[in-house]
């Protein structure tokens, strides 16, 4: 079995490599923040995928700008809007918690990041109006949130 995580000795702060993604650190408001690069391509990730912190803290989310180098503590999920937002929800309502209960090191594992169970619209239409949505509101608590930052 392959490591899915490039060798540390690869690891760098160069931006020429590629941008490294190994966990929650990685993501900031929703979205990957290069901090790590490496040399070694290993399990990817492409600009507009979702990624799941998979290790503690597990369920938290964010999308990517770049296309990506992921380690063992992040999972990549092909989606729109309407599932990052949902998988927000999930991580709100501590789905992935329950799921992780009573383990030394809080974890899931990719049969239970693929056995969630989503309730996704049929209509691609009804998906994008409804994340959009979602979306909308993220913007507009984050508006009143810097409104509050300033008083």
């Amino acid at each position: 079995m392959t490591n899915s995580t490039p060798d540390g000795s690869t690891y760098s702060d160069e931006p020429s490599d590629y941008i490294l993604v190994q966990g929650n650190a990685d993501l900031k408001d929703g979205w990957v923040v290069p901090r790590v690069w490496t040399s070694q391509k290993t399990k990817t990730a492409q600009a507009g995928d979702l990624i799941m912190s998979v290790r503690a803290p597990v369920g938290a989310m964010g999308k990517t700008a770049y296309d990506i180098v992921i380690g063992r503590g992040v999972a990549a999920i092909k989606g729109n809007e309407f599932i990052y937002q949902t998988l927000v929800k999930y991580d709100a309502d501590r789905y992935w918690k329950k799921l992780a209960a009573g383990s030394t090191f809080e974890s899931v594992n990719s049969n239970e990041v693929k056995g969630a169970i989503i309730n996704v619209p049929q209509d691609i239409e009804e998906q994008k109006k409804i994340g959009e949505y979602f979306l909308n509101l993220d913007h507009l608590i984050t508006l009143h949130q810097r409104k509050i930052d300033k008083i």
